[in-house]
């Protein structure tokens, strides 16, 4: 299910367990790794019965084990877990466990692979990484939710007795379903919805909250990891899996919740975020110092001005981000309020600070939303101007947080691309550029759309990236085309 590059080889040590390193120089682009997913199924709390074989919407059940959803495209599945409840030894299982439970889907799946002889062996590096269940079972959320959607309702099925070598008690399944959460990629279905592949080796990589490779996904949830900048022999091979444009202690919470990890990587180490400035806060004693936080020990501290060393309690910090974060929840969406909560609090924090950032791609995306919808009858230039402004702040943090090869920064020139098109277009038309004004201004997107294709140069041809880069190549043709007719090359 694995294909490794030569390029790197497994080790383990105690800090990392079991991991790649480059064992010699590698270049950005390179691929490192190709992996079949284990499974693919829905979310734990999905209820929408999907295809067994295609994960697509379904509404009808397999005729002959009649327990698992298939669509009119598909008329079978697997064939062991069809002979299973068929006439296996799950046959005496009641054929609506899906449809009343359709939260076990991935669990059942693991299940089932686990039982067939031919399957089992691909399991066994995934079952075999220890859980420590104490460290879940007071959790926030997660181990309820497994346990009210996927272990009680598994249990109850009478499964546990169809599969006795399995030795199923709620434990057992509790760590099954954390081994799915940890080692799962979001992947996105034919229909557009979200899923979660199970990736054995691919999604069991060491956290960093600056990666040093790109994960791409094709249509068939096949991944792909490649290099996104040189690496030297001996270098570790890493994954993220926390948001880039989140602040540290927000990443740190989401890690701790997902993957029960602290991480203190370079960036979780640097009080600027690589120079981002994502979690400081402006100085409340001078015009023009920013604070930032003083990491102790423990990851925690008080925030001091770089400027003029004012300090400001941690306790105040946290509260005004759980207010600005409250604020975000209420804003339900509505363009002004957005505005004037960036209005308002642009006055305390930094420029870059993640909830800013939050909010500026909150109002980009409604903009962008009511161009496509055509909600207005005459194009605003102002608002386009507006959209251009924000996707342009966006930019240099994208680029700092994920260097290399992105497809954070290539999404977001996309999204500068198609704001500064659309404005400088409508400005054309109504006289209020030159042709040499607007030739200049196509030059700028020719080289903002030739980058982004540039930084998606390896995605698959059939990934969403893939599709991606053959819509930048023909706005692409479209810029250069008018810059022919209106102002040369």
């Amino acid at each position: 299910m694995q294909d490794f590059s030569e390029k790197i080889q497994q080790v383990h040590n105690e800090q990392l367990g079991r991991h790649l390193v480059a064992n010699m120089h590698i270049d950005a682009g390179d691929t490192l790794l190709e992996e079949r997913p284990l499974l693919v199924a829905p979310h734990w709390e999905c209820s929408q019965l999907k295809c067994s074989q295609c994960m697509q919407e379904s509404y009808v059940m397999c005729r002959r084990c009649q327990v698992f959803p298939l669509c009119m495209d598909c008329d079978q599945h697997s064939d062991f877990e069809c002979e299973f409840f068929a006439s296996g030894a799950g046959s005496a299982i009641c054929k609506d466990l899906l449809v009343k439970n359709y939260g076990i889907c991935a669990l059942l799946k693991l299940l089932l692979l686990l039982e067939d002889p031919a399957t089992r062996d691909d399991c066994q590096s995934l079952v075999e990484r220890p859980v420590k269940l104490e460290d879940y079972r007071d959790g926030e959320g997660m181990w309820q939710e497994h346990e009210e959607q996927v272990v009680r309702p598994l249990l109850a099925s009478g499964l546990a007795g169809a599969m006795p070598a399995q030795q199923l008690t709620a434990d057992v399944l509790h760590a099954h379903c954390i081994r799915i959460d940890c080692n799962a990629f979001e992947v996105t279905g034919r229909d557009g919805e979200t899923l979660k592949g199970v990736f054995v080796c691919g999604a069991g990589l060491p956290h960093h909250c600056v990666p040093n490779t790109v994960v791409a996904l094709d249509e068939q949830f096949n991944m792909k990891l490649y290099a996104a900048v040189p690496l030297s022999a001996g270098d570790v091979i890493y994954n993220s899996y926390a948001n880039p444009l989140m602040g540290t202690s927000q990443r740190q919470h989401q890690l701790r919740l997902s993957r029960h990890l602290d991480c203190s990587c370079s960036r979780c180490r640097d009080a600027t975020e690589m120079g981002t400035h994502m979690s400081s806060m402006k100085c409340r004693e001078c015009s023009a110092g920013f604070a930032i936080c003083e990491l102790g020990p423990d990851g925690s501290g008080d925030w001091r001005c770089l400027d003029c060393a004012a300090v400001q309690p941690a306790a105040d910090v946290h509260e005004l981000l759980a207010e600005v974060g409250g604020a975000l929840v209420e804003a339900k969406g509505e363009l002004q309020v957005y505005e004037s909560l960036l209005v308002r609090y642009k006055q305390l924090l930094h420029p870059n600070h993640f909830l800013l950032l939050d909010i500026k791609q909150n109002i980009a995306s409604i903009l962008r939303a009511a161009a496509l919808m055509n909600s207005m009858e005459t194009p605003c230039k102002k608002m386009l101007a507006r959209r251009v402004e924000l996707c342009s702040d966006l930019l240099p943090v994208c680029r700092a947080v994920v260097p290399g090869l992105s497809k954070l920064y290539a999404i977001a020139l996309f999204e500068y691309l198609l704001a500064l098109i659309e404005l400088i277009e409508l400005q054309f038309a109504e006289s209020d550029l030159s042709k040499k004004q607007y030739a200049a201004q196509l030059r700028i997107g020719s080289q903002v759309a030739r980058e982004a294709l540039d930084l998606l140069r390896f995605e698959p041809e059939n990934s969403a990236e893939g599709y991606l880069s053959d819509r930048i190549s023909m706005e692409l043709e479209r810029i250069d085309s008018d810059l022919m007719k209106y102002g040369g090359r």
